[in-house]
């Protein structure tokens, strides 16, 4: 292999990854495709890899990762989260055939949560790891046609509680719930079935 680099190595899988995937779903690509698209030995993608799905977890992370570098220091969490999803809208096709395809589908939880934790230093709850993915799918079935605010709206909307309020507030929010009358729900299901027709 001469004098290629370790990053050189890792760029080649990579980037014949990413040709590979924007012409075909996940389940399609195989690691001996990617190995001879690449020019390098079995030896060196396994270097590197375990398997396609470390792969596919390694490149989508760290390409989602770059809205923290764009977005720097003074990002605010809205910032960040549009500039994902734009990175997303904008590298349609990789992102369509990853996230329709039942096998890549599978990966997106764990690309998620390797994002969250190396942008935030902790793993977000995994009900909200499963709802965003659910919501990201949905996004790529429908083409991404939906705009990237209104996903964002999606996202935050979804996120629970428990991730949004400190421990203090949670708790008078859980107590103040606790105290409510069955007749406060029927009037708020009431109130609610109003404003949906």
């Amino acid at each position: 292999m001469g004098n290629i680099s370790n990053s050189d190595i890792q760029s080649r899988i990579q980037h014949a990854f990413s040709e590979l995937l924007e012409n075909q779903p996940f389940s399609s690509v195989r690691v001996t495709a990617i190995i001879q698209h690449s020019h390098i030995s079995h030896r060196s993608f396994y270097r590197f890899y375990q398997d396609k799905y470390d792969l596919a977890t390694d490149f989508f992370s760290s390409q989602l990762a770059s809205a923290v570098v764009i977005g720097g220091k003074n990002a605010t969490f809205r910032d960040l989260m549009l500039l994902i999803l734009t990175i997303i809208k904008s590298h349609a096709k990789l992102y369509i055939n990853l996230l329709t395809d039942d096998e890549g589908a599978k990966t997106l939880p764990i690309i998620l949560t390797k994002l969250s934790s190396g942008w935030t230093g902790f793993s977000p709850a995994w009900a909200t790891t499963i709802i965003n993915t659910n919501l990201l799918i949905d996004w790529a079935n429908n083409r991404f046609s939906t705009p990237v605010e209104k996903v964002y709206v999606r996202l935050v909307y979804s996120l629970p509680a428990s991730e949004l309020l400190t421990k203090e507030e949670l708790e008078a929010h859980i107590q103040q719930y606790e105290n409510r009358k069955s007749i406060d729900f029927v009037r708020h299901n009431d109130t609610h079935t109003q404003d949906l027709c």
